[in-house]
């Protein structure tokens, strides 16, 4: 009797004992079934979420990845660098911060900075079909968030065949786009066509060679806002303005003087009631380098701002809202 009482003796301590040890050890992480909560709060949660977080939670599942598209995460802004001096990357912009993706080729040997991510690396998280992990990590990254700005920024560097680049597979329109800006493109005038008629933006800024000297392109230019830099001998400006009624700033660099001479006279129509530097008035908020005047048309009253010096030939079609805005 007395062995059987010392035994029980024992297992109760060591009960009690495990029981004391599991009071004292850290809670355990217990996993938070997020699929399992009301739709408002499950929407709510995903909204909150930081933007790599989202990211990863949408690589979970097709559920997953249709959730955090559901819950229209807005984002500032994403813009895509290509040919650039440093690696081709994406930059995204968010209310918590920014993130620059970096999209290293096959042979890029450069590592990855500390304050980049890896965009192989994000891309081997998302189970979708393509060989080119660019175009799985941007289709992706473009589906599950809402960017209110797109950009798409091509510089010199760029030697993919034009036509054929793998990101019109996933959109042909932006907010805004830049080739060749700061460092000329040589470029076929086919590639040109097929940049021109096929492109979507609101702003494009454009500095291209064209390989064909006698090539003319005559077509609209479908951009509320059109630069082109370093020489503009592949355009056909007769007629320009008419072929674009729509375009609120256009800005040629390397123009004759026929050339601006028939520009201005397509905006006057031939009949010049107001010709002066009163548009110092209206386009102040700029560093005026050159000759600055403002051309109204006496057959609609229309406004227009010019600055003419040794580089470009820079006009904004003014309109009553436009003017309105620039006053405040």
């Amino acid at each position: 009797m007395k062995k059987a009482a010392k035994s029980d003796n024992k297992k109760q301590q060591k009960e009690t004992n495990v029981e004391l040890k599991k009071m004292n050890e850290p809670p355990k992480n217990r996993k938070f079934r997020l699929l399992k909560c009301p739709y408002a709060l499950r929407e709510e949660i995903i909204k909150n979420m930081e933007f790599m977080d989202a990211f990863h939670f949408s690589t979970l599942s097709k559920r997953s990845k249709r959730l955090v598209h559901d819950a229209k995460l807005q984002t500032h802004l994403i813009s895509f660098r290509f040919g650039f001096l440093e690696t081709d990357r994406i930059e995204v912009v968010t209310k918590n911060g920014n993130f620059a993706i970096e999209l290293p080729g096959p042979n890029d040997r450069t590592k990855i900075g500390p304050t980049s991510l890896d965009g192989l690396k994000l891309a081997s998280l998302i189970n979708e079909p393509s060989d080119d992990y660019r175009k799985r990590l941007i289709a992706h990254l473009l589906f599950i968030f809402h960017f209110k700005w797109t950009k798409l920024l091509i510089e010199g560097r760029f030697l993919e065949p034009l036509t054929d680049f793998f990101l019109w597979d996933i959109r042909k329109t932006f907010d805004f786009l830049s080739f060749g800006r700061w460092s000329s493109i040589l470029i076929s005038s086919e590639d040109l066509k097929f940049l021109l008629e096929n492109i979507k933006s609101n702003v494009f800024y454009l500095g291209v060679k064209i390989d064909d000297a006698n090539f003319k392109y005559q077509k609209a230019l479908e951009y509320e806002t059109f630069s082109a830099f370093n020489g503009v001998k592949w355009l056909d400006t007769d007629g320009i303005l008419q072929r674009n009624p729509k375009m609120k700033q256009l800005r040629l660099e390397g123009l004759e003087e026929k050339q601006i001479n028939d520009l201005l006279k397509q905006w006057i129509n031939g009949q010049v009631t107001d010709l002066h530097e009163q548009a110092k008035g209206v386009y102040d908020r700029q560093e005026i380098k050159g000759q600055l005047m403002n051309i109204q048309r006496k057959i609609d009253g229309q406004l227009a701002t010019v600055l003419l010096n040794d580089e470009e030939c820079f006009v904004i079609m003014w309109n009553e809202k436009r003017l309105a805005e620039l006053g405040n």
